[in-house]
């Protein structure tokens, strides 16, 4: 008993509480449960997971986000993006190093923070930077600032190389709070911000897409999907207490009678209302309204979620990007529903081109329909809109442009 008591803390302060504060090659992958050394798994290895839960492990929690979160998980899908354009990356964070060479300090011989430590704080910015601010902002606002600051003095203690909770180095501390300030205000902070802020608005713009992918893959996979308190609307928060904060649920609720509303139109209408608000994403509704179809599928589709198949479905991606698509069957095999989200596709998102929809998009990328659902028609349960599959010889296709005509995601039941 008293070895059980003992290993849980002990693994918890050595890998989530040290090592992931440590090594800061991706922090997204730095996260409760994760392994920061697997930056990412296949196609294949997605689909052998949610076969073994549906097998194993039904109901089985999918979270998302939690309190115990490092980082929100709109802010690590943002930081997901890095791994898209690596090259890029370096070029950009080793430009901001120089921008605020000035404004580190010397503790005890050596720079403060270090080269860790202030590339961790690169990393998060790109991610956490709020949706609400103009693009032209020469200061990050005070709170943000107060919040970046706690979080890196949180990050540094955990890390326990140059100060830490039971041995504080206050020198460091005031150093790197110094730094923090100095970097994202004043003339300093003008300097990098402009820099900056091009770059994180691209990654932002591709990050929105993951997070909507992200939703819907986890609100039809094996198991059973929560959703941390603000996890309606992008979340990007920090780790605790930041991801503690108060959530306006008056707010949340507005948008979700905005939510009906645009569910209850005729299909034409819906699709232009979704248009408009893939348009206006940064307000959040988009990502509650695929939050809301997808469970309220699920509510009225049980038999299919909680004691259904899981069939993979192969994608043939004629662009430089990539698909996931899956479908969910009924024990009794006479209800399917199908799950398509993009991912990598980074490339299909230009100035020309701000969102990866419709056929111009996707070319003539598929998903390959088994024998059983060849003959079946489908309807979007976010879009409302109806596809037929396209035949060829034995083979039977849905376009994913076409799945993809109003919103990056599907979520389509045979009719």
């Amino acid at each position: 008993m008293k070895l059980q008591q003992y290993t849980g803390p002990v693994q918890a302060k050595g890998l989530e509480d040290t090592a992931c504060y440590r090594y800061n090659v991706l922090l997204s992958a730095n996260e409760v449960g994760g392994d920061p050394a697997r930056l990412g798994r296949t196609v294949q290895e997605f689909h052998e997971s949610n076969a073994f839960r549906a097998d194993h492990w039904p109901f089985e929690m999918l979270a998302t986000s939690t309190h115990d979160t490092k980082l929100g998980e709109d802010v690590r899908t943002r930081i997901n993006v890095l791994s898209e354009i690596p090259d890029e990356w370096g070029r950009e964070a080793s430009k901001w190093m120089r921008i605020v060479k000035a404004q580190r300090s010397i503790v005890d011989g050596e720079p403060a923070p270090d080269r860790v430590d202030e590339y961790r704080l690169y990393e998060v910015l790109v991610g956490v930077w709020p949706v609400d601010l103009p693009d032209d902002v020469l200061a990050a606002p005070g709170d943000l600032v107060a919040r970046l600051s706690d979080y890196m003095i949180k990050s540094v203690k955990e890390a326990k190389v140059h100060t830490s909770w039971l041995t504080p180095n206050e020198p460091y501390e005031l150093a790197l709070r110094r730094f923090v300030e100095r970097a994202l205000t004043g003339p300093a902070g003008a300097k990098l911000l402009s820099a900056v802020l091009p770059f994180q608005r691209r990654v932002a713009a591709i990050g929105m897409i993951n997070s909507l992918a992200q939703v819907a893959l986890k609100t039809g996979s094996p198991g059973v999907p929560d959703f941390y308190q603000g996890t309606e609307f992008w979340d990007l928060s920090l780790v605790d207490p930041d991801n503690r904060r108060p959530v306006d649920f008056a707010k949340r609720q507005r948008a979700l009678d905005d939510v009906d509303t645009v569910l209850a139109l005729e299909p034409e209408l819906r699709a232009a209302a979704i248009t408009d608000w893939m348009r206006t994403w940064k307000d959040g509704r988009i990502k509650l309204l695929v939050t809301a179809a997808g469970l309220r599928l699920r509510q009225r589709r049980p038999d299919v979620f909680l004691g259904g198949a899981y069939l993979p479905l192969p994608t043939e991606v004629s662009v430089p990007a990539d698909a996931i698509a899956f479908a969910r069957l009924s024990p009794s095999g006479s209800d399917a529903i199908l799950f398509v989200a993009p991912r990598l596709c980074r490339q299909l998102v230009t100035p020309d081109h701000q969102l990866p929809l419709g056929g111009e998009c996707w070319k003539t990328s598929r998903v390959m329909l088994p024998p059983r659902l060849r003959d079946c028609e489908f309807l979007d349960e976010v879009t409302g809109a109806r596809i037929r599959p396209t035949r060829g010889g034995e083979s039977a296709w849905i376009f994913i442009g076409e799945a993809f005509q109003a919103l990056p995601v599907a979520m389509l039941r045979a009719v």
